[in-house]
């Protein structure tokens, strides 16, 4: 999988005329990758994502994944928002399985399907509970499963823990590299949570905001020992020297990337 973003422009009408929310944005995400782009807000990362997704089209520029043009939505690229997006009607198992279903995938094979991604999320007791049952974390996990279980070639995620809890956060964090290290999914999130995106990410992006530009793209090389049985980092190495660095990093480059608007407003 390789998905490349190229000299990416997008405008949006207003009354006022046009606003330039994204500017020549070119990045970059390779196979098995777990990359984070992190913004202000007003920096149009939930509009690159949704550029991504191909629920909106380019002003100019390009998308492409394995060579081919994103024209529109596909299920090479599954898609988890914030809000956990399920339908209230619909058990655990059928929520995960409706974009089989809308394939034309058989009852039977889509039941197998449906059942393997429970067990990766570890709701495989709750196939048959309604939404209302759930607590937002497991609804989450639910919402994760549904965009797994078309096994895209990359997971796109809209800051996909913004309104949970700290504690449910940090759970979810560990959660999902166990999801990543488990599928080999390539992972795609954008976040305003600057320590969540060190934590998670091999790569980070970082937005500058009005109109949206890559100001930096930077590499994550955490310290090994920080990991538990599985080999996945834990929550201890958010405390670590190199860890503080690199939030002192990101958050440098962020607070920079905004002297303009605010030397701007104090001008005027």
């Amino acid at each position: 999988m390789h998905l490349e973003v190229s000299q990416l422009h997008k405008e949006f009408p207003t009354r006022k005329g046009s606003l330039l929310a994204l500017e020549d944005i070119n990045m970059h995400i390779e196979e098995g990758e777990f990359v984070c782009t992190v913004g202000a807000s007003g920096s149009g990362k939930s509009t690159l994502l949704r550029l991504i997704a191909g629920l909106e089209f380019p002003t100019s520029g390009e998308i492409r994944v394995d060579g081919e043009r994103v024209a529109g939505p596909g299920f090479d690229r599954g898609m988890v928002f914030q809000s956990y997006t399920l339908y209230p009607w619909m058990n655990v198992a059928e929520n995960v399985g409706f974009g089989l279903k809308l394939q034309g995938m058989s009852a039977a094979v889509r039941r197998q399907r449906v059942a393997y991604y429970l067990d990766v999320v570890g709701l495989s007791q709750f196939a048959k509970s309604l939404p209302k049952a759930l607590s937002g974390g497991m609804k989450q996990r639910v919402a994760i499963a549904r965009a797994l279980a078309s096994q895209p070639k990359i997971l796109l995620m809209d800051e996909p823990f913004g309104a949970l809890d700290v504690q449910t956060k940090e759970q979810m964090q560990q959660f999902l590299l166990e999801v990543w290290r488990c599928t080999g999914t390539t992972i795609f999130m954008i976040t305003h949570d600057v320590e969540e995106a060190v934590f998670l990410s091999q790569r980070i992006y970082v937005l500058s905001a009005h109109p949206g530009t890559v100001k930096q793209e930077l590499k994550i090389n955490l310290p090994d020992g920080f990991t538990d049985a599985n080999s996945i980092r834990t929550s201890q190495i958010k405390r670590t020297p190199t860890f503080l660095a690199y939030k002192d990093q990101v958050m440098e480059s962020l607070c920079t990337s905004s002297v303009p608007e605010k030397a701007m407003l104090l001008a005027g």
